[in-house]
């Protein structure tokens, strides 16, 4: 396989392996255990833009994390197909084959409610479904049902429910014009003018400039997955009405959307194309193309790393509901995932100065409340005075 570069939003993690033994991700908090199970649809309406054949239908696989009464051993962080191929293909450190997670496989969602809120994520360009599973744990033991979804040849790796791996496509010719797409040099320029910009008139512009330049991944991909994001939403009654380990469980009247670097323009874009979604996060993916023109009409919130510190006007300018940014000082963009306390040494530059752990923590607390105030219907819960408990938050809010 070829490796990949990193430009912008993408980072496909090269590294050298590091060897280390079992070790188990960070407890999450809330009263209910986390079941873990894996589910694939086929949307017989698209086609699949990375087949240059032009034949195959779009396919996703979704890996769910859910609330639940029952204990078992713990799953591993990835299947074993997902981590042998990453430690081979991609490089992870070895670290990642023994690392343990909180959630048990195929149990029973728990009976402590009639009904849980549905929470669809989207990882980021480059990345796997797995790839924020501390917070998909934090939030399926409060209380919600997480269905992560894998854009498939954006990705690195997925697996369909009986065990079969797939994986990026460097070779398809829309994956090739994608990175073709970010060679070019003002792509890089734009990046460090991202970090300089010192008024919200030169921050409008080089965002502007960035989806002008990088049209297919900044535009067209975050549609893309929004389509995909719909789709899986259209799934869901039928998940609800069948005779899997959801039948019953899930209340499809309270569903947000989520999602982390492109799966956060992913975001913007659902809530903007779906009614049924009534609330959304986009976590460090920024606003490019028609999507700075436009605002969901929901409840919204923006978690950024430093990059996007003093960007917090332009995100929540116009909303027409309560809307949040909340920038991190000292933190990169990859502290906004699991790399954040399980680094690969590749990555580093995209790791902030901050504790690793602090930006976990900052995600476990603000993500849950924003969801719990908005689809639990927790009207005591001030979003701000949370974010003040963390003195590295820049605070913008609009509406509130």
């Amino acid at each position: 396989m070829k490796k990949g570069i990193l430009v912008l939003l993408i980072c496909a993690v090269i590294a050298w392996p590091v060897r280390g033994g079992t070790d188990t991700l960070p407890e999450p908090s809330g009263k209910y255990h986390v079941g873990v199970t894996y589910l694939s649809f086929t949307d017989l309406s698209r086609k699949e833009l990375f087949d240059d054949s032009g034949e195959s239908n779009r396919d996703i696989t979704v890996k769910a994390w859910y609330p639940s009464d029952d204990v078992s051993d713990p799953e591993p962080y990835m299947l074993k197909s997902e981590s042998d191929f990453a430690v081979k293909y991609m490089q992870f450190p070895e670290t990642y084959s023994g690392l343990i997670s909180n959630s048990c496989r195929d149990v029973p969602v728990s009976s402590g409610e009639d009904r849980y809120p549905v929470l669809i994520f989207s990882h980021g360009f480059g990345e796997h479904y797995s790839q924020n599973t501390i917070l998909m744990e934090e939030l399926a033991s409060r209380g919600y049902i997480v269905f992560s979804i894998a854009h498939h040849y954006e990705f690195k790796f997925s697996s369909y429910p009986d065990g079969r791996l797939i994986y990026i496509d460097m070779g398809s010719q829309r994956f090739q014009r994608i990175m073709l797409e970010q060679q070019n040099p003002k792509a890089m320029e734009l990046l460090q003018r991202t970090h300089a910009a010192v008024s919200d008139e030169e921050r409008k512009k080089v965002l502007r400039e960035t989806g002008e330049v990088l049209p297919l991944l900044l535009t067209e991909s975050p549609e893309y997955w929004a389509e995909d994001i719909t789709f899986f939403m259209d799934q869901l009654e039928g998940i609800d009405g069948g005779d899997g380990i959801f039948k019953g469980k899930l209340d499809t009247g309270r569903v947000g959307v989520f999602g982390m670097s492109l799966g956060g323009l992913a975001t913007n874009a659902a809530c903007l194309a779906d009614k049924r979604v009534k609330a959304g996060v986009s976590i460090d993916g920024g606003l490019y193309g028609t999507l700075l023109e436009e605002r969901p009409g929901v409840p919204f919130m923006y978690l950024n790393s430093k990059r996007f510190l003093g960007y917090g006007n332009i995100f929540t300018g116009n909303s027409a509901a309560d809307c949040y940014s909340f920038s991190v000082k000292g933190s990169d963009h990859y502290n906004f995932s699991d790399y954040s306390i399980y680094p690969v040494p590749s990555i580093g530059f995209l790791l902030g100065t901050i504790d690793g752990s602090k930006t976990i923590e900052i995600m476990n607390v603000i993500v849950p409340a924003f969801f719990d105030k908005y689809l639990k219907d927790d009207a005591e819960i001030d979003l701000i005075e949370r974010a003040k408990e963390y003195p590295d938050i820049e605070i913008v809010a609009n509406g509130v």
